[in-house]
């Protein structure tokens, strides 16, 4: 899946595509070969050489190249599914999560409430849908500040110390 998102943090004249058939993203359990990092045989995104390439995801939690060795076991059983979210997919569900519910998830756990969203129409009513919120969204509020084009400051001695730190003040 691909979507086109505008980053308003880099050059304003290019756009980036992000999702699976961009190269830009961190699903390695859907994209990755099983290879070896820091010890641990798991799925990692790699060139043909074995070398590790460059990951992306708006959610620090994410972006990195492999995932733990208890999910790729889960994933070669068939024990669990993975499937993944955009960037814009992930902020919207962020969003959501906020106006509707009035919980601020992390950013980690709104990749999961997107994917909740697609899936819950397909259920039948009856059933029951959890979704685990395993982190504070708080720690995310600059990142997502940052992909909607504010600018976002912990208290106003931040914006002053930047401004003075980028000679603009």
């Amino acid at each position: 899946m691909t979507t086109l998102r505008w980053n308003r943090s880099a050059d304003r004249s290019r756009s980036r595509r992000e999702g699976l058939s961009s190269g830009r993203h961190a699903a390695s359990l859907q994209c990755g070969r099983p290879g070896v990092l820091h010890g641990n045989r798991t799925y990692l995104l790699q060139d043909d050489q074995g070398q590790i390439q460059a990951t992306h995801s708006v959610s620090a939690g994410l972006d990195y190249p492999g995932v733990g060795p208890e999910h790729a076991w889960l994933k070669d059983r068939g024990r669990a599914e993975y499937v993944g979210a955009t960037d814009a997919e992930a902020l919207r569900a962020f969003h959501d999560c906020c106006r509707i519910e009035g919980i601020i998830p992390a950013l980690e756990s709104s990749h999961a409430l997107a994917h909740a969203v697609r899936l819950a129409p397909t259920l039948p009513a009856d059933r029951i849908l959890l979704v685990n919120l395993s982190g504070r969204g708080d720690k995310d509020l600059h990142i997502v500040a940052e992909a909607g084009g504010l600018d976002f400051y912990c208290r106003p001695s931040c914006r002053e110390a930047s401004l003075a730190y980028l000679g603009k003040r």
